[in-house]
């Protein structure tokens, strides 16, 4: 048998060493509840509630036990709800101190001060109109929308620090909003091409591509993106008219019926051929 080659099934690279921690059979994650865990709520949460389970398992937060006893199904037996007794000038407390509140923390401060459950604080603000309703969003203008199709999508930061720039003033979420609702893609946009689009042009499956651009057939570099060796390694990065000269070197080997016929003639002819619906050929 003559023109057959021996073909190697050896990885190109070494192994790289794990992202996440090698699973240890038998041991369990911390947020995971063990039996006898369940069992001191089983025991002891009708009988005395949160108290009495949270004094046993200091390790675990509140809302943590709470949740568990919800899910086992547990309650307090002979419960009864306390009203909640504020005091007689409680408005007149919250109309005085509620403007001078700032920072995180602060509203669960005055809530612990007055011995009221922060909750009942905050709609009691509500009902008495302190708290500042949400602003409705100001109309989007043509230019900013025109705008929008040029800013970074893939950076929302970076678009609020253009629109600032530009005398607009919209967050990095609004501006990721208005992005879903125009349809627009927030993929990074480049001039060179990745190896999976340049090997859908040329009807090769990714790991074909890989083999040509790893032999120095092709001429790529990298993008600098920070994918590790167990995510592929970094991105190939090929300039469209590396790829259309390699097309005109290996004609012979490219199989048209595979290629993407669009984007393979707009590779070779570039916007000549799609400018204004006219063929120059």
């Amino acid at each position: 048998m003559t023109g057959l080659r021996p073909v190697s099934f050896k990885k190109g690279r070494a192994s790289a060493p794990r992202l996440s921690p090698k699973p240890v059979p038998g041991k369990r994650h911390d947020r995971f509840y063990t039996d006898a865990e369940k069992a001191v709520l089983i025991e002891h949460y009708p009988k005395g509630g949160l108290p009495a389970v949270a004094s046993r398992l200091n390790h675990r937060t509140r809302a943590s036990l709470y949740a568990m006893a919800q899910k086992l199904g547990l309650s307090v037996s002979g419960q009864k709800r306390t009203p909640i007794k504020p005091p007689a000038d409680v408005d007149d407390i919250l109309r005085r101190e509620w403007p001078l509140l700032s920072g995180k923390g602060a509203v669960a401060a005055l809530a612990d001060r007055l011995e009221l459950p922060r909750w009942w604080i905050s709609g009691r603000a509500r009902k008495l109109e302190l708290v500042v309703t949400h602003r409705k969003e100001p109309p989007w203008t043509p230019a900013e929308r025109d705008l929008m199709a040029k800013v970074p999508l893939h950076d929302l930061d970076k678009c609020a620090a253009i629109f600032s720039a530009n005398g607009f003033r919209r967050s990095p979420t609004a501006i990721g909003v208005m992005a879903k609702r125009m349809d627009l893609s927030r993929r990074a946009t480049h001039e060179n091409l990745s190896a999976t689009a340049a090997a859908k042009i040329l009807g090769l499956d990714s790991k074909s591509l890989s083999a040509i651009l790893v032999a120095g057939h092709l001429k790529a570099g990298r993008r600098g993106s920070n994918r590790l060796p167990q995510q592929g390694g970094d991105v190939w990065d090929i300039a469209r008219a590396d790829l259309r000269r390699y097309v005109i070197d290996n004609l012979a080997g490219i199989d048209i019926r595979k290629v993407d016929k669009v984007s393979f003639v707009h590779l070779l002819v570039g916007d000549d051929l799609f400018s204004d619906g006219k063929d120059s050929v």
